[in-house]
């Protein structure tokens, strides 16, 4: 049996488990990009073994860009599940583009050897960049990112290393002691697949704690213990926060039970984003969270339109082509006091204010305690 053909049986099935146990069982933004990697992947080795069998110029470097579009694909949705902001799959796309195109009109001319070199130090930058990405998952244990960090570092490695044994191996007698690019290719390959299998499917199956907060009953006994230890120091400095996504019937009557489910994840990363480490989270309903903010008034205000700005600025990887927006209703320990049910209920009031105001604004409780 040929490696090519190990190859496409190891892509075929990496990608069966990834649709059929991550993709399919948990559905996300993350999980969709990651499955479409697994996919180019299955494509780029098909492609590879027709290449070498037909000695096609065009099939080598749609399988060469397919391969670097499935790295490109892993590093994207590392950003997604961290929530940043834009996640670039764009600009992966693009490359992908570019370089299939130079690999194909530059075989077999002298500028193959300089675009082959190019094309190492893209995937090394890619790999290097998903490492850094996994690294920066704070929210995973070390054990689940370990693996594709690892197999990550290695090609980064593995791709400078024969980069610089063609730069310099004619200088340094190096190309007789180390074997060819395409010796290991595969076993690199098969190690990130297994590897990156590994850690995506954990991560697609685990909760994302940028959209899943603290169960209602957790965070009203946090909430009230901070309150009382404020009031006992007279501490003034708390907030509660009514933070509803506008809109939500009609948001889900007009897409899809994915592309809705996306604005959702977006919606609970972007209040996770914006409020500081010490803020306490809680998802009342998939459109509606609570947060408890330890500030002076006079910061919270920035804060509630960083939010507002946030949630309505439309990105290029937007499950849904409308504006969102945002309604908060604001409550002061200073108005309302120190009581977390005269809090929540004066921030719904709030809440409530705003949207029949037409949304995408706070309001302040008025209430004088």
């Amino acid at each position: 049996m040929s490696i090519s053909t190990v190859m496409v049986a190891l892509t075929t099935l990496c990608t069966a488990i990834m649709i059929g146990l991550g993709f399919l069982q948990r559905p996300s933004r993350e999980a969709a990009i990651w499955s479409s990697g697994f996919i180019a992947a299955m494509a780029a080795s098909y492609l590879q073994t027709s290449a070498n069998l037909l000695d096609n110029a065009w099939l080598d470097a749609l399988s060469d860009g397919l391969m670097l579009l499935a790295l490109g694909l892993v590093w994207v949705g590392l950003r997604a599940r961290r929530g940043r902001r834009p996640i670039l799959l764009s600009a992966v796309i693009g490359v992908t583009l570019v370089v299939i195109v130079t690999v194909a009109l530059t075989s077999g001319t002298a500028a193959e050897d300089a675009v082959g070199n190019v094309e190492l130090v893209v995937f090394a930058a890619i790999s290097a960049a998903t490492a850094i990405e996994l690294v920066g998952v704070r929210t995973a244990a070390r054990g689940v990112i370990i693996p594709l960090a690892l197999s990550s570092g290695l090609v980064a490695v593995f791709s400078l290393v024969w980069l610089c044994t063609d730069l310099v191996g004619d200088r340094l007698r190096l190309v007789d002691t180390l074997p060819p690019t395409e010796d290991f290719t595969p076993v690199v390959a098969a190690i990130t697949l297994v590897t990156a299998l590994t850690t995506l499917l954990l991560l697609t199956r685990a909760e994302n704690p940028t959209s899943v907060t603290a169960t209602v009953a957790g965070f009203r006994v946090i909430a009230r213990d901070r309150l009382a230890r404020a009031e006992r120091f007279d501490d003034a400095w708390w907030s509660l926060l009514d933070v509803r996504l506008d809109d939500p019937i009609a948001l889900r009557e007009a897409s899809s039970a994915l592309a809705y489910s996306r604005v959702l994840e977006r919606f609970a990363s972007d209040v996770a984003a914006v409020f500081p480490a010490e803020a306490d989270l809680d998802r009342l309903e998939p459109s509606r969270m609570l947060v408890l903010l330890p500030r002076h008034e006079a910061a919270v205000r920035p804060l509630l339109r960083a939010l507002l700005e946030r949630v309505a600025t439309v990105s290029t990887d937007q499950s849904i082509a409308v504006r969102l927006s945002a309604s908060i209703g604001w409550a002061s320990v200073s108005r309302i006091g120190y009581d977390l049910d005269d809090l929540i209920t004066a921030a719904a009031a709030a809440a409530d204010e705003a949207q029949l105001a037409g949304g995408d604004r706070w309001e302040r409780a008025s209430v004088i305690a």
